[in-house]
């Protein structure tokens, strides 16, 4: 056996496994999406061939859920790695044994099903939740708070689901910047903010770009926040496939939906990649 093709063996496996569960997944729900929706029995009407669902999917209503998905998953990554940065700050400056126990806590709540925790943030901010309760009792407001079924719900509950990862990868981050670095920016008068501004956050700047490439692949699929907490007017890209396959049934349309939500994910993760390396290659010249 030619030693150059043993490391293509090993990678047939891996290929398999893609080809299997992604790939042809993929080849199945373009064909689907280019089925006529049903119109009586039936998921779709089989051996046709039709525009018609992408068509639908880019009208007026389509296009405000398109932009609405956008718009959700960019404010929520951006809180996200905003307050992570925080907490990862935080986490950084304890002793070991309370860093332990915040990592700890931190992560807890991904052992639970995100379904639970969802309910749990509808009870949190409920008209009899504990939030308009206790603020009802001190008597700082009368009436109870509309926290739920509003856009600042929806954020949070995604936030909420997101932050755990967010604030390891950026607590990983911090740990790896050498000591010695900011000592030497304190010994030759630097303050703390002129160091986090000039030193820490360039540092971070890689990190930051991988966690929100994650952020924005797992916030255009918002499904349970937008669900479960938003309104109607937060309607995304998952809410719609949901609604167009389960309640009304319509296949085809569901998997055109599927088909645009996988094309945005693909763009939002190699159109910043592709911007940098061309800026690299002119700043190089």
């Amino acid at each position: 056996m030619n030693k150059k093709s043993i490391p293509y063996i090993f990678i047939i496996p891996a290929l398999s496994l893609i080809t299997l569960t992604i790939i042809t997944p993929l080849i199945l729900m373009i064909r689907v999406s280019l089925l006529k929706p049903p119109e009586g029995k039936g998921f779709y009407i089989p051996d046709t061939f039709s525009f018609q669902n992408y068509q639908s999917v880019f009208d007026s209503y389509g296009i405000s859920i398109l932009l609405n998905t956008i718009f959700f998953a960019l404010e929520v990554s951006f809180f996200s790695i905003l307050l992570s940065f925080g907490f990862a700050i935080l986490i950084k400056k304890l002793s070991n044994l309370w860093r332990i126990i915040c990592l700890i806590c931190l992560l807890l709540p991904k052992f639970i099903n995100p379904l639970i925790i969802v309910f749990g943030l509808q009870r949190l901010l409920g008209n009899h939740g504990i939030i308009n309760d206790s603020l009802i009792n001190t008597h700082l407001i009368n009436e109870p708070l509309d926290l739920i079924r509003t856009h600042f719900s929806a954020l949070i509950g995604e936030i909420y689901l997101t932050i755990p990862f967010t604030s390891l990868f950026l607590f990983s981050q911090l740990n790896s910047i050498d000591k010695e670095i900011h000592n030497a920016a304190i010994g030759l008068g630097a303050s703390n903010y002129q160091v986090f501004r000039k030193i820490t956050l360039p540092l971070c700047y890689p990190g930051i770009f991988i966690i929100w490439q994650l952020c924005i692949t797992w916030n255009l699929g918002s499904f349970l926040g937008p669900l479960f907490l938003g309104n109607p007017s937060d309607t995304t890209i998952s809410c719609e496939v949901y609604h167009q396959a389960f309640e009304i049934g319509n296949w085809p349309k569901a998997a055109a939906w599927s088909i645009l939500m996988t094309a945005i994910i693909i763009a939002f993760l190699l159109i910043p990649r592709l911007t940098i390396s061309y800026m690299f290659k002119e700043n190089s010249k």
